[in-house]
């Protein structure tokens, strides 16, 4: 099985991360997309999260009834920080017969030679990436030509979880961003207030 993972710390999740998830999953001809739960990125430490139990539920409300996304908390269970290559570690070892593809915006490739070990990271999953707005990636970066990284060029997710956060905040419910039982959730809980 083909298996593409999206990681995130998905603060909240909303649907331009579906969308995202979907077009890749068609795209690369995907089996599954698995939405991985993040419990904190080493290099967002300073953001303000919700508990992994809300955003995990969160997670689950936005997947259920969309055919191939799966959420995954493979990550709540393992020593903090963790990294990418050490979740990947675990997920090849577990699922020996999926192949393992990491979806990535281009913020995320501009940085990924400040990851743990992103030559591994590469020996175990192939790499497919979309454009963000304001990425920093340069056109020329030896990262692109690598043979196990594939640029998908016409699909972009422009509306990020604090943009989310802050309309929710501000008072705004951001329902046109958030799945419908993921504002409710929002809401009943008293998130991002």
């Amino acid at each position: 099985m083909r298996v593409g993972l999206l990681f995130g710390t998905y603060n909240p999740v909303h649907l331009s991360h579906l969308l995202v998830a979907e077009r890749l999953k068609a795209q690369s001809q995907l089996d599954e997309v698995w939405l991985v739960l993040s419990p904190r990125s080493p290099f967002k430490q300073g953001e303000t999260l919700a508990s992994d139990a809300h955003r995990f539920a969160m997670l689950q409300l936005a997947v259920a009834g969309r055919s191939g996304l799966v959420a995954s908390d493979v990550e709540l269970g393992m020593p903090q920080p963790n990294y990418t290559v050490q979740t990947l570690e675990i997920l090849v070892a577990r699922y020996p017969k999926n192949e393992f593809v990491l979806l990535m915006g281009e913020d995320n490739l501009a940085g990924f030679s400040q990851w743990r070990d992103p030559k591994r990271i590469l020996e175990l999953a192939r790499l497919v990436v979309y454009p963000r707005p304001e990425s920093g990636l340069d056109a020329h970066s030896p990262w692109l030509q690598h043979p196990r990284v594939v640029r998908v060029e016409d699909l972009q997710m422009n509306r990020s979880s604090s943009a989310v956060r802050q309309a929710v905040f501000a008072g705004g419910e951001a329902l046109e961003d958030l799945p419908t039982a993921v504002a409710a959730y929002i809401r009943e809980h008293g998130l991002y207030r």
